[in-house]
């Protein structure tokens, strides 16, 4: 994607309301300013991973975080530092097509699309919608926490992600499948679930999505103070939405004979590991950094391995790993083995594999304890325990690394000191149940190591 250089104004971006780091804003932490550079679907060349390392070791801490939307953060930006950043980023090609499209590139696909042969190409569409959110002026002031899921059906997927607008394939194998769609949820996969509000055809999915949102922009410049599309539907009803939509001369309107459809489950753990393409020609090999971060040097032996072995780009997942796309099935063991070398995980049963935390004390202010450092300490008690839950360390109930509730929770309350929570979807906390209060890492560790895939308490 293009990307328009030094004529970019810093100001433009400056004056919107959110906190939310970006290319152009970049708020301060515990450790110094923030900022998120947003990918085009995760994707980032070797030659940019380059970059990006020496950026993050030149103007910042050299701590870099990959995000659940893909994304990545550079962490410890001092402010006379800001300008040069932005300046060696947007060389690289890694900025957006207007100032004000910076908030959002948020379109989220599966790491997998046109790549599985269960899955439909969803790329040219989200592609589609990716240029019209930057380019046109009403949609270049959503909020930059608004997203939209174009989901293909891929059998890897982050679908358990909340959304404003999601749409999803109801049958992947149709070389033109129809797509149900939502909006401020995700796309239904159990049988108690919100239902799909409808079907359009591929053809009519874009005009759908562009209409959604002319509809809520419409709707926020009597209510200014409204940022997400569950805030128009919480207070004018779905129904609002559907009557919009069928007011609107042109815009398609949705099938409803979809109350029944619910998505597949994603395959869990499917980031991590080999996994062959549709044709059997290639791979795409992925692994884990440790609780999603990365420091330049390991960003640099990546980009060289996909140059190595790989097509020359990797790939960022909203799991907040790596993957190496298009490896020859001959080359993926040497792929997982130089991920290895450089302490990746590329195994469900390593902690370190699905384990995933806030950067905690060190980096914010509003943080209770040291989550790194203690997500660390626990995995390393919990190495060569069977069964490892997926474990979410959070620094305060805000769970930024997390928008939606994972196996195990532990969030802070003191330095060194967790509750320990259990999803379930009927609370009655948004982690689920909390099954003990304050305890230390060395005792959720032992309770998670004795009781999880045992039938004990962490079951109930």
């Amino acid at each position: 994607m293009t990307h328009p250089g030094s004529n970019i104004e810093r100001s433009a971006a400056e004056e919107r309301r959110s906190a939310c780091p970006g290319l152009f804003r970049m708020p301060k932490a515990r450790d110094g300013n923030i900022c998120r550079l947003k990918l085009t679907f995760g994707d980032l060349t070797a030659a940019q991973a380059m970059l990006v390392a020496d950026a993050a070791q030149r103007f910042g801490s050299g701590t870099i975080e990959i995000t659940n939307r893909a994304n990545l953060q550079i962490r410890g930006v001092r402010p006379e530092m800001e300008a040069p950043l932005t300046a060696a980023l947007l060389d690289a090609g890694l900025g957006p097509l207007s100032a004000r499209g910076d908030d959002v590139r948020n379109v989220m696909i599966s790491p997998f699309a046109g790549f599985e042969p269960t899955g439909h190409d969803v790329r040219p569409l989200a592609s589609r919608v990716l240029t019209v959110l930057q380019s046109d002026p009403s949609y270049q002031t959503l909020s930059p926490k608004f997203s939209i899921l174009i989901d293909g059906g891929e059998s890897v997927a982050m679908v358990d992600h909340p959304h404003d607008l999601w749409l999803s394939a109801v049958d992947p194998k149709d070389i033109t499948p129809c797509y149900a769609f939502g909006v401020a949820g995700v796309p239904p996969t159990r049988v108690d679930a919100q239902p799909a509000l409808g079907t359009v055809t591929t053809n009519q999915a874009f005009d759908l999505i562009t209409a959604i949102l002319d509809i809520f922009s419409d709707w926020r410049r009597a209510h200014p103070e409204a940022s997400r599309l569950r805030h128009m539907i919480s207070e004018m009803g779905i129904e609002y939405l559907v009557e919009q939509l069928e007011l609107r001369p042109g815009s398609p309107l949705p099938r409803k004979e979809i109350g029944q459809w619910r998505r597949m489950y994603s395959r869990p753990n499917g980031h991590l590991g080999p996994l062959l393409d549709e044709h059997g020609t290639n791979c795409a090999v992925g692994a884990m950094p440790a609780l999603g971060c990365l420091d330049p040097d390991v960003l640099r032996s990546l980009a060289e391995l996909a140059d190595r072995l790989g097509n020359g780009k990797l790939r960022m997942t909203p799991w907040q790993s790596v993957l190496l796309p298009q490896v020859s099935p001959s080359d993926a063991h040497a792929a997982l083995q130089a991920l290895k070398a450089l302490k990746l995980s590329s195994k469900a049963d390593e902690p370190l594999a699905t384990m995933i935390s806030c950067s905690g004390m060190a980096g914010c202010n509003s943080a209770l304890a040291a989550t790194r450092a203690d997500g660390l300490k626990l995995a390393s008690l919990l190495r060569g325990k069977p069964a490892v839950p997926q474990i979410h360390l959070t620094g305060c109930n805000k769970s930024c690394a997390s928008p939606a509730a994972k196996p195990v929770t532990l969030v802070a309350t003191a330095p060194g000191h967790y509750d320990i929570f259990l999803y379930a979807t009927n609370g009655p906390s948004r982690f689920g149940k909390l099954l003990a209060a304050g305890v230390t890492i060395d005792e959720a560790a032992e309770l998670i190591g004795k009781d999880f895939g045992s039938g004990g308490p962490l079951h109930a």
